[in-house]
């Protein structure tokens, strides 16, 4: 059974406390003794309230779980007329951040997963109920899109409601047979994926056009096979728009296929979560089959994560122990379509770009590697806007869809990207234009001068699930004693700490124990359900202008490299992020621009 208890009002005015209590325990058989008192004070506080309310019609429900929510389970749901009321229900007085966060969530899983709900017309509100509250309020609380309410309050919400008149647009049997199917993170989308499981169909995928760029995909890889070409194609998308979603789909869907990514974190963290080491794979280990042994992989069609990034010629060559092809120094762009031209009668190079996101140096060169290294190979381009930089193409294509238009890692905050993209760029005015629907789709942008409370906030929100929290940090100030870095891997340590961050919840590197934080190397490509960013005082805003310092040696821009770590750290947190700015001086500015001119919420 997926929740505790259920039924209309009058079956809850006619349960006894011991029926009531055997049925929830039934279904949470390891409930605390807290728990259990919990339960009792909302038992007889909402009795006494539908006592007041003898022909409402209607129905409840305690302790919905939310299957595959992590564990969560909210309070109570009412299903009045064309409304469904989500309840967290609190005995004391004093309510917590993480508890308005947490309800705020609720509202936005349950209006944007739940099929029984996208099918109706019915309105998701939410309301933190003070049990122990004997005045009569209603507040609306804006920065959380939520009502925080007394019994009285709650009262007076029901009769508005029940005036209404609307015919029942949901029913109990209806939504308790309806299937909740979250926005999946990637790696349960990976799993997904191992077991041939669609996509869940939720909202904010309707708003995007993944399919379309997936089909777009799928008939080039024919067509290419059919007519034995070589095709480039380069698949652009906002941070988490579902790129390296589409690129694992990809893989898994041909048999001659793989998935190739520089991002060590990521390969260690995605066979862990598989358990399996053959479907995503190295990038260095797939090339040095080419370089060192002269073997040419079989698969025709190759993946390449985060094409923007790939090494030039001299960072490849640094990494190698004097190891040559021919006369000519080899960037990673070179290597991939030389195994994907040589010898084979068709192939299909698909690059996924991040835009924004080149983070380390030789990384610089970006996408025009791609046009050199297509330099007589007989390849035909797939791309936006070819048309001036892929001048070696046989023949350029610009399909529609070739673009991820909508970041799904941020759930419904459809314009959090557009936010992160502006700020980190210094569009200031156009920044805040994003800001304002970010409270009402229920994604949380805090920020804080107080590390301990944010700190404090974080270890509260997620108390009795499996859902992930933890810290992110720009690499360039280790050694401040406020944070400490995760460590890199030990080559024979198994397994690796990145894999504990997300992947072992006993371990003291586990993300939710706050120890440790991870950096835009072990982050980009992974995710956490809700980040801290402690920020610091090697990325600043001084007279209205991006400044830095600490900057990583060897790049060609080293501001901007540090703007786009900033850039994939404000872009880790699913339900959301809070920023910490350190109090100091230099820092006093862009404190100043979150606050006053972003008007971005203080913890």
């Amino acid at each position: 059974m997926n929740h505790g208890w259920s039924g209309s009002f009058q079956d809850f005015l006619d349960i006894s406390q011991d029926s009531f209590l055997q049925r929830l325990q039934r279904t949470i058989p390891d409930a605390s003794e807290s728990q259990i008192k919990a339960w009792v004070d909302s038992f007889h506080k909402l009795q006494v309230l539908f006592y007041t309310f003898p022909n409402l019609k209607g129905s409840l429900i305690f302790e919905y779980q939310l299957i595959r929510g992590g564990g969560r389970r909210p309070d109570v749901i009412l299903l009045i007329e064309h409304h469904l009321i989500v309840i967290e229900c609190k005995s004391y007085n004093e309510v917590s951040q993480a508890e308005l966060i947490q309800t705020s969530l609720y509202v936005r899983d349950l209006a944007n997963y739940h099929s029984a709900v996208l099918a109706s017309n019915v309105k998701v509100s939410g309301i933190l109920l003070l049990t122990g509250d004997t005045s009569d309020r209603v507040t609306n609380d804006p920065n959380h899109n939520i009502f925080i309410a007394s019994l009285i309050g709650l009262s007076r919400v029901i009769q508005k409601v029940s005036k209404e008149n609307h015919s029942h647009v949901l029913s109990l049997s209806h939504f308790l047979s309806g299937h909740y199917q979250p926005s999946p993170s990637v790696l349960e989308a990976a799993r997904s994926i191992m077991k041939n499981e669609e996509l869940p169909r939720v909202r904010a995928l309707q708003s995007s056009n993944f399919e379309n760029v997936h089909e777009t995909i799928r008939s080039i890889i024919h067509y290419a096979q059919a007519h034995h070409e070589h095709h480039l194609v380069l698949i652009t998308g906002e941070p988490g728009a579902g790129k390296t979603y589409l690129g694992m789909l990809v893989a898994h869907e041909f048999d001659n296929a793989v998935y190739l990514t520089g991002n060590a974190p990521l390969v260690d963290v995605l066979q862990d979560t598989l358990q399996n080491e053959t479907f995503v794979q190295s990038l260095y280990n797939y090339k040095m089959e080419y370089l060192k042994h002269e073997r040419v992989p079989y698969e025709h069609i190759i993946i390449f994560d985060e094409a923007q990034r790939a090494w030039d010629a001299n960072k490849v060559d640094a990494s190698l122990e004097k190891t040559t092809v021919g006369k000519r120094q080899l960037s990673e762009p070179d290597i991939i379509m030389n195994i994907a031209t040589q010898g084979k009668p068709w192939s299909v190079t698909i690059g996924l770009v991040g835009e924004g996101q080149e983070i380390y140096s030789g990384e610089e060169g970006g996408l025009p590697l791609w046009n050199q290294a297509i330099q007589g190979k007989n390849v035909i381009v797939h791309y936006k806007d070819p048309a001036s930089l892929f001048k070696h193409a046989t023949h350029i294509s610009k399909e529609e869809h070739l673009h991820l238009n909508t970041s799904l890692r941020s759930h419904t905050a459809l314009n959090y990207s557009n936010f992160v993209s502006n700020f980190i760029e210094g569009n200031f005015a156009e920044a805040l234009a994003f800001t304002q629907d970010l409270d009402t789709s229920h994604f949380h942008l805090r920020v804080t001068r107080d590390l301990d409370k944010a700190l404090s906030v974080i270890n509260e929100l997620y108390t009795d699930d499996f859902k992930t929290a933890g810290v992110v940090y720009a690499s360039g100030r280790d050694h401040q004693k406020q944070v400490t870095v995760l460590p890199w891997n030990s080559r024979y340590e198994i397994p690796s700490k990145i894999v504990q961050f997300f992947n072992r919840p006993d371990s003291e590197y586990h993300c939710r124990t706050l120890n440790y934080a991870i950096t835009e190397f072990q982050s980009q490509g992974l995710e956490l359900d809700f980040a801290l960013l402690h920020w610091d005082d090697d990325f600043y805003i001084k007279d209205s202008e991006w400044r830095g310092q600490y900057f990583q040696k060897n790049v060609k821009h080293p501001l901007q490299i540090k703007r786009n770590a900033y850039r994939v750290n404000l872009t880790r947190g699913r339900d959301g992020i809070v920023v910490y700015i350190p109090s100091k001086s230099i820092l006093d500015e862009t404190w100043y621009m979150l606050t006053k001119n972003l008007k971005i919420p203080e913890l």
